[in-house]
């Protein structure tokens, strides 16, 4: 195995050599909500920016698609919600198709083939990326660390780190940097910007790149015209359990006004910014209902079951490029046989 480049792969491959994965297709057809996050849709590959956002090219999307079809009544965040009201009183197995972040190769990329495959999804959207863009903390590490031509990135805040770019890959670097911010050494987020952009020689025009990188209103009002839901992400993409009450209140409220606004129509679901354990809490849950959203998603893996699920707290899997479409129906399915995955 430890010849094996992609083990993960490998064992879905041997999974459906054997017929296992349709057998675990047929146990896994139970009651309850699988959803499913997307971010990014293209190869990371030919772009400057944070490759573990990217979750499928559009191929493989496609294939994804298709297969999840098989298997599911694929809905949209109405239903979700209409069927929230009651408990998810569901006797099959539901699939709803999400997006995070709002970038521009969702509407680009994922729009044409959702249409096609006639899969209605929800569109999550931090409104100030949409608004006034730039570029996400994670997008501007990865545009840095792939554009600079020094060979030795030394910081000394907020704590020493050097870097040799000739000795290690750029996406390590990227990962050492990343972790800074994920460990909340970083209090002072525009000083450390311009701190990196002047170590590495590299000035980014935040404004020329986030607009290029996010779509635009007129771009979402185009998902809405085609049958999408569009949802809030929060206004500042920060974590909303890092805030005061009063913080959380007003970023949850701005956004769903904005949006309103903007798109014309009323704004019933929200995703966590970030959405794993701790960057949401309870407080966050009671203002997201007191704000009017019906719908709020995390980013815990698991299944909605039915008179188990919490509306406000609502399980997603992720979708990662890494693996092949046959790695996620192998993941899906054994989630939702067993409630765990092993691939």
């Amino acid at each position: 195995m430890a010849l094996i480049a992609n083990k993960r792969e490998f064992l879905a491959r041997g999974l459906r050599g054997l017929g296992i994965v349709r057998l675990l297709e047929h146990l896994a057809r139970r009651p309850g909500l699988l959803v499913l996050t997307y971010h990014r849709i293209g190869d990371p590959s030919a772009s400057p920016y944070y490759a573990p956002v990217a979750s499928a090219t559009p191929d493989a999307l496609q294939a994804e698609l298709v297969a999840l079809r098989r298997t599911h009544r694929v809905i949209g965040v109405e239903e979700a919600a209409d069927l929230a009201d009651r408990g998810f009183p569901t006797k099959e197995p539901l699939a709803l198709v999400t997006f995070d972040d709002g970038y521009r190769d969702n509407f680009e990329a994922a729009l044409p083939v959702l249409i096609s495959q006639s899969i209605p999804a929800a569109f999550f959207l931090p409104t100030a990326f949409i608004s006034t863009p730039r570029l996400p903390w994670w997008d501007h590490i990865a545009y840095v660390i792939n554009t600079t031509s020094v060979p030795l990135l030394r910081l000394d805040w907020p704590r020493a780190l050097d870097v040799d770019l000739e000795r290690i890959p750029r996406r390590d670097a990227i990962a050492l940097i990343v972790q800074m911010y994920l460990a909340h050494h970083v209090s002072d987020e525009p000083r450390f910007r311009e701190a990196l952009e002047a170590r590495a020689g590299v000035e980014v025009d935040e404004e020329i790149l986030g607009r290029s990188l996010f779509m635009s209103w007129d771009e979402a009002r185009s998902l809405t015209a085609a049958g999408m839901s569009i949802g809030s992400h929060g206004h500042s993409h920060r974590a909303l359990s890092g805030l005061s009450e009063d913080e959380q209140r007003a970023d949850l409220v701005e956004s769903k006004r904005i949006l309103q606004h903007e798109l014309g129509r009323d704004v019933i679901a929200l995703a966590y910014p970030y959405g794993w354990p701790g960057t949401y809490n309870d407080i966050t849950t009671n203002l997201a209902q007191e704000a009017g959203y019906r719908l709020a998603f995390a980013s815990v893996e698991g299944i909605n079951r039915p008179g188990a699920a919490n509306p406000h707290a609502l399980r997603r899997l992720g979708v990662g490029y890494a693996d092949a479409p046959l790695v996620h129906r192998a993941r899906w399915a054994l989630m939702e046989a067993f409630g765990k995955s092993l691939v």
